[in-house]
């Protein structure tokens, strides 16, 4: 039971470090794209906030769409079926990598 919340600890903070960096190295960043986090976050945005909210509007400028936010330009706030679509996809696909490594490893081990 302790291990298991290590391994879950471990990633969900390297999963987090991920989304948190802006400046990742080259070589690392088709990592985002294997990760249940980042469609998951992109998601929770979208369900949580729409591309025409205001935002600022006491300021001088006058209101402005939350899509222009730096906190949401990369972030298309519309649309999400796609995210749901990549997570579905992910889940079927993990368990189903999981299921031939655990066939694969029973298998050699009952020889």
């Amino acid at each position: 039971m302790a291990a298991c919340r290590r391994v879950l600890g471990a990633s969900l903070f390297s999963q987090l470090l991920l989304l948190l960096l802006q400046h990742i190295p080259e070589f690392m960043r088709w990592l985002k794209y294997v990760s249940f986090m980042y469609y998951g976050f992109r998601l929770l945005l979208k369900v949580q906030y729409s591309g025409d909210q205001l935002y600022e509007c006491e300021s001088r400028g006058g209101c402005r769409p939350l899509q222009s936010s730096p906190s949401f330009d990369t972030v298309n706030l519309d649309g999400g079926l796609q995210e749901v679509w990549v997570l579905l996809a992910m889940a079927v696909g993990y368990r189903l990598l999981a299921y031939i490594s655990l066939r694969r490893r029973i298998s050699s081990c009952h020889l």
